[in-house]
């Protein structure tokens, strides 16, 4: 069974601002139907599984280009 959040749960569990977690749901970056779901007009509830996956599904970060100082 799904554990649903409230933004301010999600917002302490993540450790991450309820302002923040609302701009990723207006930039689509957290989807209806999957991240979240909204029972009311103005409610949303977090899917914790599903948010632990998007937290976790991160690309791995870029190798630094070897840039030389010299160009030959």
């Amino acid at each position: 069974m799904d554990q649903y959040l409230t933004t301010d749960e999600l917002s302490q569990q993540i450790k991450m601002s309820p302002g923040s977690i609302r701009n990723l749901v207006w930039k689509k970056e957290l989807k209806q139907g999957v991240h979240y779901v909204k029972p009311t007009g103005r409610k949303l509830l977090f899917v914790w599984s599903n948010i632990e996956d998007w937290l976790f599904s991160g690309k791995a970060p870029r190798k630094p280009e070897n840039k030389s100082r010299i160009n030959i």
